[in-house]
Order: structure tokens, then C-alpha cells, then sequence
């Protein structure tokens, strides 16, 4: 009886200790390819097409891909598209623009606090909290008091602690957010209106 019963509870702390391990495992969600810098791309292939952008929604405190000649990879399927991209599209005035992918079809995506979270794990990497010129809320704060700069402070701490309600993605959208939370803007790109990823600066 005591063989058994040392047996049953030696199977239920394995269990505990299994679920602790995925739960551990599954609360934050990590990119390892993704890095923030830019590739310079000498020559062009037969595939590429290319772009001046003059906007800041991506900077993160070098003016990054603001009035710079980008290269863009046209001929992408949906599989080639993975989070952390930053892709090329169509607007909604029909201008052409860039972002970034921090969510895939069919994931369900939410921010809470500044903070983005997909299927409910908590997105760990440099774009998946709000930054403004590459900073977070502390750096970014303790940078313009420091500088003595006149500036919406209130307006900056409703930046950094946005939050949305969930969404679920359907099968042919991608939600984009511009990597300056402050100048860049959150939407749903519908698959369509994709027209390449940016693959670096054109030499």
C-alpha cells in the first residue's frame, strides 16, 4: 500500500512540475531573428523595386529608414512573412508606407500598458513595448527632464501605457505598429494590400 501510495505522489509532482514548466515556458513569446539593424543592399535583384521614405514611424532614435532610398522584396508569399518584418503596403489613403508585423493570421493580439501580448504570451523583444526614439517610458522620461525639454508629458504617458482590447486576426491579416509608438500608427493590413518586405537600405 505504501509502494503504491509513494508511486501516486511521485507521479503527481512530476505533473507539477511538467506544468510549471510549460506555463514558465509559455508566458512570453520571443523573436531570435529579428534584430534592429539595417542591411545595406548594393545590388538590386531582378525582384526588387525601391522606395524613399520620409516618414519617422520607425525611428528609434537615429531617424531609422526616415528619408532613406529602401529596398523592397516583392515577390513574397504569405509563408515568407514572419513577425518582426517590415513590409511595404498600401494605405488606407492609398499611399505607400511602411511598419511592422507583430502579429500573424489567425493570432489574436492585445496590448496592455504599453505592452503587446499574442495568444496571450507577453511579446519579448525590442518591438514589443512601447518605445519612443528607441527608448521605453523610463529612458524616454528621464532623457527629456535631464535635456530640460518643453513637452507633453501627459500626452507621452498615455503613449506608453496604451492599451487595446484583444483582436483576432482572420486568416489574410497582419497587424502592423510602427516602431515609434508616438509617430508610427497600429493597424490591420489585409493580406492584398501587401506589396513586399523591406529588406534594407539601397546603396
Amino acid at each position: 500500500m505504501n509502494k503504491i501510495l509513494v508511486f501516486i505522489l511521485m507521479v503527481f509532482t512530476v505533473l507539477i512540475i511538467l506544468g510549471c514548466s510549460i506555463n514558465a515556458s509559455s508566458e512570453t513569446l520571443t523573436d531570435e531573428n529579428t534584430t534592429q539593424d539595417v542591411t545595406v543592399i548594393e545590388n538590386l535583384g531582378s525582384e526588387m523595386i525601391t522606395h524613399h521614405h520620409m516618414s519617422d514611424n520607425m525611428d528609434r532614435g537615429n531617424h531609422d529608414y526616415f528619408d532613406k532610398t529602401l529596398t523592397i522584396e516583392t515577390n513574397n508569399s504569405v509563408a515568407d512573412i514572419s513577425r518582426g518584418d517590415v513590409v511595404f503596403f498600401d494605405n488606407e489613403g492609398g499611399e505607400k508606407d511602411i511598419s511592422r508585423v507583430v502579429a500573424l493570421p489567425g493570432e489574436k493580439i492585445k496590448i496592455t500598458n504599453g505592452q503587446i501580448y499574442i495568444n496571450g504570451q507577453m511579446l519579448d523583444t525590442f518591438y514589443g513595448k512601447a518605445h519612443r526614439l528607441g527608448l521605453d517610458e523610463k529612458g524616454y522620461f528621464e532623457m527629456m527632464d535631464n535635456e530640460g525639454n518643453d513637452y507633453d508629458k501627459k500626452g507621452m504617458m498615455e503613449v506608453f501605457e496604451t492599451s487595446m482590447r484583444e483582436v483576432k486576426l482572420s486568416d489574410d491579416e497582419y497587424y502592423l505598429i510602427g516602431d515609434d509608438w508616438f509617430r508610427g500608427k497600429m493597424l490591420v493590413l489585409k493580406e492584398e494590400k501587401l506589396i513586399g518586405k523591406v529588406v534594407g537600405y539601397a546603396k
